[in-house]
């Protein structure tokens, strides 16, 4: 007998001074594609707030929720990015005592709660200790700043998602999508999860080398391709080796390899190899690391070895693509 689909995951839409509203609008946009295209409701989505007052958010109206988070009754809260003009700007005393209140909240919640963050909105997040002593993603220009403060959390900038127990980051102003894609992927038969990704999962604007444009998460429709792929972003570049990639899935080596290459074209090594460049690519475009750096970040055996193979791949050396695609 088929099985039955999983009931409704019920979705919190936090709403806390000086937030950027827009994937939260966005997020509710897809609840309810989602729930026309499954022709069943897939997600339910709630406005919520510290409390009933309105909110005013980053240059925009005051916004009034319509539930207290504390009284919410939901699976899972997303916390929206907050504007801030310089990585530390959420330092400083003023932002952190306006915040407190939303910071609390989410403290508050039942640890069975999953809390998704993404953006800036990831400081709200760790300030909660909701990510203490776990694996977590957020953009990259803030990494110092967070690094510092937030010590106890296991910092994976160089992915654009990690979820760890009930709590899930995004990286970038529109971690939003992954989240959502990441979340419907569980709800969706592959066919209704590809509408949504071509309708409403926008790329993003910056153009994507050839070489990179199937490897981003976004892009990769196969759902156990997906896993695939956040499992080799996180595996060190050294390490990776299909049967070890395989075990993760619980699949044989040789399901997976031709899974890879009905899907992608390409054999499995290779692949897996693209992953990691276009991993290099991200790093050399959003950060001002050195390459050497880069190569030990990702776990590549010499910044030589890396410096040929991303030229092999782009046809480009790692400062020709930094200049033009940074």
């Amino acid at each position: 007998m088929p099985s039955s689909p999983p009931p409704p995951l019920r979705l919190a839409l936090l709403l806390y001074p000086g937030c950027m509203p827009a994937g939260l609008f966005a997020t509710a946009d897809l609840a309810r594609a989602a729930n026309l295209r499954a022709q069943r409701t897939v997600v339910t989505t709630c406005w919520a707030g510290v409390d009933l007052q309105p909110v005013p958010t980053w240059q925009g109206p005051a916004l009034t929720p319509g539930v207290a988070l504390a009284q919410a009754e939901v699976d899972a809260v997303l916390v929206p990015g907050l504007w801030l003009s310089s990585p530390d700007g959420w330092q400083t005393p003023a932002l952190q005592q306006q915040l407190a209140p939303a910071v609390a909240a989410l403290r508050a919640l039942p640890r069975r709660t999953r809390v998704w963050s993404y953006c800036a909105g990831v400081a709200l997040a760790a300030a909660s200790g909701r990510l203490r002593g776990r694996g977590a993603t957020a953009t990259w220009w803030l990494r110092a700043a967070l690094e510092q403060q937030f010590g106890a959390v296991h910092w994976r900038f160089d992915e654009p998602l990690v979820e760890d127990g009930p709590a899930t980051t995004a990286a970038g102003a529109n971690g939003h999508l992954p989240l959502m894609l990441h979340a419907l992927a569980q709800r969706l038969d592959a066919v209704a999860l590809g509408d949504l990704q071509s309708l409403l999962m926008l790329p993003r604007p910056r153009t994507t080398h050839p070489a990179f444009a199937e490897h981003d998460l976004m892009a990769v429709t196969d759902p156990t391709l997906r896993r695939a792929l956040l499992w080799v972003q996180r595996c060190p570049a050294t390490a990776l080796r299909l049967p070890a990639l395989a075990e993760a899935l619980a699949l044989s080596p040789r399901t997976l390899a031709r899974r890879v290459q009905a899907h992608t074209g390409l054999s499995a090594a290779l692949w897996m190899r693209r992953i990691k460049l276009r991993q290099v690519g991200e790093a050399l475009c959003d950060t001002p690391l050195p390459l050497k750096r880069i190569a030990e970040d990702l776990g590549f055996a010499s910044e030589a070895g890396l410096h040929r193979a991303f030229q092999q791949a782009t046809g480009q050396t790692p400062l020709a693509y930094r200049m033009a695609h940074g």
